[in-house]
């Protein structure tokens, strides 16, 4: 079981921090950790516990050596890990562990092979904005990027009935979703062929044909690179 000390971690601060040169690791930056130091004492800590939740809530069942990097070029070498559930990365120094409040901040995180975005995404496809962003997995770059969603939830704990014993909490992986971004946009979630068709909608008939042709499905992720790759080589 995993209790986990969440404390803030305003990337402002980080950004501030002009005599840290960007290939510096985390530990080594004694003016970067006494800037997260300070953040433990603020208000707003909160504490987030699955020590009644059976399974696990993150990508990565331990920490994992990555990169940082942020939008004005700065990068960070970090402990780090990805906690489905919560849908927030974690940093970790000995034993303390953060959590990014500002993810906006950041133009990625890389994580073992795995390449992570933090962006808005809409609610259409004609690009309205649900107001809230989220970490995605970057399946493949260019004008357009196809994007993996991971989610959990938390199944209830059920009392005991009859001869049935109790259960207790647990968490259940459900299906990746999958999102297109095009460049300067908002992400949007490919619930079908129509939905892609309208965010492609430049080359539409070029990739309606490709689907036709090689029957290809909007659900599966190996079709979907293929679909997105062709796109982007339009």
């Amino acid at each position: 079981m995993k209790t986990v000390k969440l404390a803030f971690l305003f990337l402002c601060l980080l950004v501030s921090v002009n005599t840290v040169r960007s290939q510096n690791v985390v530990p080594d930056s004694e003016k970067l950790l006494d800037k997260l130091r300070l953040n433990k004492g603020i208000d707003g800590i909160e504490y987030e516990t699955y020590q009644t939740v059976v399974g696990d809530p993150f990508l990565f069942k331990d920490f994992h050596k990555g990169e940082l990097a942020f939008k004005n070029g700065e990068t960070y070498q970090l402990n780090m890990r990805y906690d489905i559930y919560a849908n927030q990365m974690h940093l970790k120094d000995n034993d303390q562990i953060y959590g990014i409040i500002h993810p906006e901040a950041i133009a990625d995180i890389v994580i073992d092979t795995l390449k992570f975005l933090y962006c808005n995404y809409a609610t259409s496809p004609s690009g309205e904005n649900s107001g809230e962003g989220s970490y995605f997995i970057l399946k493949t770059d260019g004008k357009c990027e196809l994007l993996v969603r991971k989610k959990v939830r938390i199944q209830d704990a059920e009392p005991t009935k009859g001869m049935q014993e109790a259960k207790p909490a647990r968490f259940v992986p459900l299906d990746d979703t999958y999102y297109l971004r095009q460049e300067g946009k908002n992400a949007v979630r490919i619930k079908g062929k129509k939905t892609l068709l309208t965010v492609l909608e430049d080359k539409k008939e070029e990739i309606n044909k490709l689907i036709k042709t090689e029957k290809l499905s909007t659900k599966n992720e190996t079709d979907l690179l293929k679909i997105v790759s062709a796109y982007n080589s339009l």
